[in-house]
């Protein structure tokens, strides 16, 4: 092999390292997981999370808790709608489902996302689909709780995944299931509202685990594979190779053939005489 042909060579080896060393590493730094497709109606809008999963990255806005003021027309609560800031939980309120309070004129609804990792789990093999809600009634001025409605509302809730049941609970500390309806699509369910409490949606999917969880460290024993690599083709291998070509080069150019050693020359071709026949 010609010492141009052992520089291309090797030439590219370098370049094959650095290329690999790129993806890995960008592999481990990117922060851009992707989230698996599956079967099943989505919400149009990104789901919110107090506490994204996995696959949402840092594509997440998280909820904050939020509140509105129901304002009563002549001692009767009004025909009303009040929802979360992130719209992800709802409440329908016929008139008069709250009941008046002497010295109060409002009634201040108020919309706090949990993470529902925090309260009790949910029944059976459903998992949490979503935030879980704490919904909270308080007449104004005086502060005092709402504790029930008089005539039933309903609550809406949409959620990422398919729902099973909606879930409610006085103190987050046990649920209870709740007549469900799916309303539209399999994310989006209701249930009857008649107290203030901690609202959930369930689901039977399994949760999406991350198929690289546990592999970061063969990753990064990897990349310091080919970190080490690369180190020894720049400062070993390569060297070597271009000190190798530069004294092939100068033994050529001082008339010297392949094969000699710069300055010397090459053995001189031995010549016999030839022999004289004597004539007869």
């Amino acid at each position: 092999m010609t010492a141009g042909r052992r520089r291309g060579l090797w030439t590219g080896v370098l370049l094959a390292g650095l290329y690999a060393a790129m993806v890995l590493a960008t592999g481990l730094t990117a922060g851009h997981p992707v989230r698996p497709l599956f079967d099943g109606a989505g919400t149009t809008t990104p789901y919110k999370w107090i506490k994204p999963p996995w696959y949402v990255g840092s594509t997440n806005i998280k909820p904050g808790p939020s509140h509105t003021d129901i304002t009563f027309e002549n001692g009767v609560s009004p025909l009303m709608g009040v929802n979360s800031e992130d719209a992800q939980i709802i409440l329908n309120l016929p008139q008069g489902s709250l009941p008046s309070h002497p010295g109060d004129n409002v009634v201040r609804a108020s919309f706090t996302p949990l993470d529902p990792k925090k309260l009790a789990k949910p029944p059976g093999d459903m998992r949490a689909d979503g935030n879980a809600y704490r919904v909270d009634m308080t007449y104004q001025p005086s502060g005092a709780p709402v504790t029930r409605t008089t005539t039933s509302g309903n609550v809406i809730m949409i959620v990422p995944d398919e729902a099973e049941k909606m879930l409610f609970s006085l103190d987050g500390k046990s649920w209870d299931e709740l007549p469900t309806h799916v309303l539209g699509d399999p994310n989006t369910v209701g249930s009857a509202f008649n107290k203030p409490g901690y609202y959930l949606v369930g689901t039977a999917l399994p949760e999406f685990t991350d198929p690289n969880k546990g592999k970061g460290t063969q990753r990064t024993v990897g990349f310091v594979l080919v970190v080490v690599a690369v180190a020894l083709l720049l400062g070993y291998v390569l060297p070597s190779v271009l000190r190798r070509s530069r004294a092939a080069q100068a033994g050529a150019g001082r008339g010297g053939r392949p094969g000699t050693r710069p300055g010397t020359r090459p053995a001189a071709r031995s010549r016999t005489r030839p022999v004289k026949r004597r004539r007869r």
